[in-house]
């Protein structure tokens, strides 16, 4: 009987102790269901009722920056940072700042933070982030050498193919271009770059009627803050489109 009491105690002790990772854990099982706005709730809950692992922290300041809240994702992911005892993590978090500084319009920075990130230490999520910054800076040459490493990296990754496809567009290398975007497309992506990206291929190609399906499809899949373009700026390439 006095082993069930303090085995109890013990438990509820370690309950009230892990508290906060506890709620995080469920905000996590919230955002895998596809509620961003419910798991944001939860993760700013178990910030304020107790010390959060540098792990979850880094998740919460990732929702931030998916939900566009900037500043906030910049102190949860510093602090983070200052709470991460092992160089790996601390490079993701690094990565993750890098992203904040792009969507806040610094993207040399975030370059330079991406790369210093990456130095002995590579992972798919780092070679998507920096190839398609490559891609944004318009360093057609930089970019096309980077986005082949990271495909020989993880030629499975749908982002990677994508920045690649981007990366042969973006050095004039239409067919190729092409003929990775239709490899990608048979993969189905979620994600819109690859649709709106192709469309606008096939548009200067002369193959408007396509390039239209394919931007008009873009519209369905779903948009986040760190997209590249957002929902009403690809609707007004399509209308723009459309008008000539």
């Amino acid at each position: 009987m006095l082993f069930a009491i303090i085995t109890f105690v013990i438990l509820i002790a370690l309950v009230i102790i892990r508290r906060a990772e506890l709620v995080a854990f469920f905000a996590r099982m919230k955002f895998q269901r596809g509620d961003l706005e419910g798991a944001l709730r939860l993760h700013s809950i178990a910030n304020r009722i107790g010390k959060l692992r540098d792990a979850s922290l880094m998740y919460y300041g990732y929702l931030l920056l998916r939900d566009g809240q900037l500043e906030l994702a910049r102190d949860i992911l510093t602090r983070a940072s200052l709470c991460a005892k092992k160089p790996p993590m601390k490079k993701r978090i690094k990565a993750m700042l890098a992203i904040a500084e792009w969507k806040s319009g610094d993207l040399d920075t975030a370059i330079e933070m991406t790369e210093e990130a990456m130095v002995d230490f590579k992972t798919t999520n780092l070679y998507q982030n920096l190839g398609l910054m490559y891609v944004l800076k318009g360093d057609a040459r930089r970019a096309l050498d980077f986005n082949k490493e990271a495909f020989e990296y993880n030629s499975d990754d749908m982002i990677i193919m994508d920045n690649l496809a981007e990366s042969y567009a973006l050095y004039g290398d239409t067919e190729k271009a092409s003929e990775l975007y239709e490899k990608l497309l048979l993969k189905e992506p979620h994600f819109p770059e690859p649709y709106y990206g192709y469309g606008q291929l096939l548009v200067k190609k002369g193959e408007k009627e396509r390039g239209l399906e394919l931007i008009e499809k873009s519209l369905e899949k779903k948009f986040t803050f760190l997209s590249v373009l957002q929902k009403d700026e690809v609707e007004k390439i399509l209308a723009k489109i459309k008008e000539v």
